[in-house]
């Protein structure tokens, strides 16, 4: 069974903590949390599957700051009944078996994982996984990772067939550094617009812009946009920013138009 999950440049809902630390040797490890929300449509397993198995389609997508847009796509087996496993009335015992692991990183290269599958398991309606994984080797940028933590699945079962996936751990790259800086915003300052005694609305436009350490220029988008009507009074303006390894920044203004006496 092999687990992928593939940067693309996509948004997506995702809790996580990260961290950077320096080692004497050059590498940098970077410690994510990150929770992907998934769905797992049932799939028929390849040829020879034992009957007793169930195969599904899981992936889901996030951002993970320092790596940046990831989508998560594997293939999930699960055993049912497996030997010495029992389960209480109502629910079933079931089983993940190890797995092979491979993070494909966007234009930067792959890691590669192992996971060491679980114990006897019970699924009553939903069912709670978790597995210790270990990072053995990459690619590209990420030739000679390693690290490693705690995978958890969480799956709600049918109809939905959807749930969380919530990776939990740590990777070192040698020589290898991490993008956490997130961009600059500039521009964000409040505004102040006059207006002739009957207007109600005006269109204001401002610039703000946002810089990268590592990307330079980067998209600001705003809501609501410059050049957007406003009406007399005082309205916020939200502003965010991000960068290609999942880095974000926000920045608020407020519009006051206000009419001439």
């Amino acid at each position: 069974m092999e687990r992928t999950l593939v940067a693309l440049l996509a948004t997506a809902a995702v809790a996580g903590a990260v961290a950077r630390m320096a080692h004497g040797d050059g590498a940098q490890t970077l410690s994510v949390r990150s929770d992907i929300h998934i769905v797992y449509p049932p799939v028929t397993c390849p040829a020879g599957t034992p009957g007793l198995f169930e195969c599904f389609d899981r992936s889901g997508d996030a951002i993970v700051p320092g790596l940046g847009a990831v989508q998560e796509s594997y293939s999930y087996v699960l055993e049912n009944a497996p030997a010495g496993c029992t389960a209480p009335s109502g629910a079933d015992s079931v089983r993940l078996p190890p797995a092979g692991v491979r993070l494909t990183i966007k234009g930067k290269g792959e890691i590669e994982i192992s996971t060491r599958g679980t114990g006897c398991l019970v699924r009553a309606g939903t069912l709670t996984a978790s597995e210790p994984f270990t990072i053995r080797g990459g690619s590209g940028k990420y030739a000679g990772a390693s690290g490693g933590g705690t995978v958890t699945t969480l799956s709600y079962g049918p109809p939905a067939w959807a749930g969380v996936d919530t990776w939990v751990g740590t990777l070192s790259v040698p020589g290898g550094q991490f993008d956490l800086t997130s961009p600059v915003i500039n521009g964000a300052v409040n505004k102040k617009v006059r207006v002739a005694h009957r207007v109600k609305r005006v269109r204001v436009t401002y610039n703000v812009t946002a810089l990268d350490d590592a990307d330079g220029a980067v998209s600001a988008n705003c809501s609501p946009r410059s050049g957007s009507a406003f009406a007399v009074g005082r309205t916020p303006v939200s502003c965010s920013a991000s960068d290609s390894s999942g880095n974000s920044s926000k920045a608020t203004f407020t519009v006051t138009v206000t009419r001439k006496r």
